[in-house]
């Protein structure tokens, strides 16, 4: 058996190590690689059909615009379809199917150009021919490629992956495919009478809608779009929407085949695009009334109330003594009780407090937007404040968590949970088709996180959204709470939540500028330990220098220096910070004579304490620079960083022009030739 590993708490079946390098190298081809020798083979199909159907490779002007037609389309497809990403450990079969797929939707993409711009100019031979010819030719080369990796395959022990659980039977699919199928002809129907004044067709137009009915029927089977077993909506309307588009194409590619343009091309593109939209509200209501019939309904009539409850007269004698004796109860069975449904939750709560120390009155288990209700009635003897309701429907986040802090008494433990940006974008992909997903998730993101932080659009979105399921990181949420008094106990992903347990453990930041701009600015240690603010663009999310700390203790050190793992930074941020485009603003200090072109980093007073007194006592004698001896020496741990910056001072101490010039030439070789980077 392989072993096991752990993400985020939920166990990962593995593989054996050995299959794991086999997986690695079957990737080992260069994408690229393959995708040069795919373009070449592109242009050896279209000259070869040109010189076979003309006699001569030169290309009139209408055949180099073929050809850059055919360029973009064999891009477009290749990104499509992942082609040169093919996984060679996979059967034959799959990558042969693979291929099919890859020149079926080049023929589509041509005739559909063809046909839509009314090209009629364009050989058929040449187009056809040039795709039958690429797709020997890409056989042949991922054939070599295929039997030149399996060659060196080992005994790989897969991993037993359960077996997928079967669809629901069909239900309602007689009715479903009739409507659709009237559907197909009432809106030919119609489009013909907006076109030529007449339900009455023409019988080459018999002819079109006999044709339409035939690729209606394939492209259904094909794409399984009337199978009820979809996971929502959006998958049934991607695969009802795929079918639109291959009967749209299949139609495009016979009536470049057969010469048939005298068909109107607004007709059928009219046709196309109401059948989609058509569509989408046919499945609409069937999905609704689908899901409708699986609710039991409503309790209406006295023999239902019956059936549910009974009235019974209430005991008015309360056993005072009784109730006090309950209110001082430790919280954990009420705990058990409320957390039944997500029993994670009340583990993770038992493994991080003491909970046998805490009674029930000193305790609140609420799920509200605002805690002033709360606040009013238990003021200052709240130990344990568990708030349910996510952080995400919160407009005011810091004024909501400093409401927290004011009912808490001091060392008390305040629990909530949000959905931050990673498991929403999770939880979002899973939630539509994959080929849909990515533009979805980009408007939704643009609205949900970028919209809120821009004034011109701020008050727009909270007018929209009263601040409900705003966007929100896993480091601003936990910035805020300890830029509001707070320190970080405990944080775990449950149920797509990020659920966190903080202490108030201080009063609030007096800090007036908390980082959220793109431009952040942030407090070092000067020359003679004067503080200076230096000027970086954002790689961090907002409120993430309140987390120096928390990140320390919790992942330490990396080799350069850097904190391990630290989720501050965002995807564009380490991007910026590779390429030294987050710095370019600390320019500013050194016109301003607060840094020098060559020195120590300038470092945070936290950063700064986990250095020996006697090296603060040199940094302090010598004004931070711009590029640092990190770039010279290298070093990986944080001891040898300090005997880097070190060697430099005492160096500069002795003779600072010198040890400027040299320090900045070797950083530059080492920048440019040998590529070294700040990890």
């Amino acid at each position: 058996m392989g072993k096991r590993k752990t993400f985020n708490g939920v166990n990962m079946p593995q593989g054996n190590q050995t299959g794991t390098e086999e997986v690695n190298r079957s990737r080992a081809i260069s994408p690229f690689i393959l995708g040069l020798v795919s373009f070449f083979l592109l242009n050896i199909s279209f000259f070869g059909m040109n010189y076979w159907k003309r006699g001569t490779f030169e290309l009139s002007l209408l055949y180099v615009k073929l050809l850059i037609a055919f360029y973009f389309i064999w891009l477009f497809v290749s990104l499509f379809t992942k082609k040169f990403r093919f996984d060679f450990y996979r059967s034959y079969r799959a990558l042969m199917l693979l291929l099919t797929r890859s020149t079926i939707y080049i023929v589509y993409c041509v005739a559909l150009m063809v046909v839509i711009m009314g090209l009629r100019g364009f050989s058929r031979l040449q187009v056809f021919g040039t795709c039958g010819l690429f797709f020997i030719g890409e056989v042949i080369l991922f054939s070599f490629c295929y039997v030149m990796i399996r060659r060196t395959k080992v005994a790989y022990a897969g991993t037993d992956y359960a077996k997928p659980k079967p669809k629901p039977k069909p239900k309602h699919l007689l009715v479903l495919s009739v409507s659709d199928f009237l559907l197909v002809t009432f809106i030919f129907f119609i489009v013909n009478y907006f076109k030529k004044g007449t339900f009455g067709l023409s019988p080459e137009y018999e002819k079109l809608l006999l044709i339409i009915y035939g690729l209606w029927f394939v492209t259904a089977l094909i794409t399984r779009k009337f199978d009820p077993g979809y996971r929502n909506y959006y998958y049934a309307m991607a695969q009802w929407t795929k079918a639109v588009v291959f009967m749209a194409a299949t139609l495009a590619v016979i009536i470049f085949a057969f010469r048939l343009f005298y068909y109107s091309r607004f007709q059928m593109v009219g046709f196309f695009f109401l059948l989609i939209l058509a569509e989408s509200v046919l499945y609409y209501v069937y999905y609704v009334l689908s899901r409708s019939e699986k609710n039991d309904g409503d309790i209406e009539s006295i023999e239902e109330v019956r059936s549910v409850i009974r009235q019974e007269a209430l005991s008015l004698d309360i056993d005072i003594e009784e109730l006090r004796s309950r209110l001082t109860r430790p919280v954990k069975d009420k705990l058990r009780e409320v957390f039944l449904d997500s029993p994670e939750v009340f583990d993770l709560l038992d493994q991080t407090l003491d909970l046998s120390r805490i009674i029930r009155i000193e305790s609140a288990i609420i799920h509200k937007k605002g805690l002033y209700h709360q606040k009013a009635t238990n003021p200052l003897h709240i130990r344990l404040l568990i708030n349910l309701e996510r952080v995400n429907n919160i407009r005011w986040v810091n004024r909501y968590f400093l409401e927290a802090h004011n009912i808490l008494l001091p060392g008390g433990y305040f629990v909530g949970r949000v959905n931050t940006i990673d498991l929403y974008r999770k939880r979002f992909f899973e939630k539509y088709p994959k080929y849909f997903s990515q533009i979805f998730y980009s408007v939704n993101f643009i609205f949900r996180r970028v919209f809120p932080k821009l004034s011109v659009t701020k008050k727009l979105y909270f007018m929209i959204t009263k601040g409900e399921n705003r966007a929100i990181s896993r480091a601003e949420t936990l910035g805020r709470l300890c830029f509001c008094g707070f320190e970080i106990i405990a944080e775990q992903e449950i149920d797509r939540n990020l659920y966190f347990i903080a202490r108030k453990v201080r009063t609030a930041s007096l800090s007036e500028n908390p980082s959220f701009g793109p431009l952040v600015k942030l407090n070092r240690t000067g020359i003679e330990g004067k503080p200076i603010t230096v000027y970086k663009f954002r790689t961090m999310h907002p409120y993430s220098e309140f987390l120096q700390k928390y990140i320390y203790e919790r992942n330490s050190l990396q080799e350069g220096g850097k904190l391990k793992n630290d989720f501050r930074v965002t995807g564009w941020g380490k991007i910026m910070r590779k390429y030294w485009l987050d710095e370019l603003p600390m320019l500013y200090n050194w016109m301003r004579g607060e840094l020098k072109l060559v020195g120590v980093r300038p470092l945070s007073s936290h950063y700064l304490s986990l250095y020996d007194n006697e090296l603060q006592e040199m940094r302090k004698n010598t004004k931070p620079g711009l590029v640092p001896p990190f770039y010279v020496d290298l070093p990986k741990t944080f001891n040898e960083i300090c005997e880097s910056e070190k060697r430099y001072l005492q160096a500069y101490k002795r003779n600072p022009i010198k040890t400027q010039c040299s320090y900045f030439i070797k950083a530059m070789y080492n920048i440019i030739i040998k590529n070294a980077r700040s990890n």
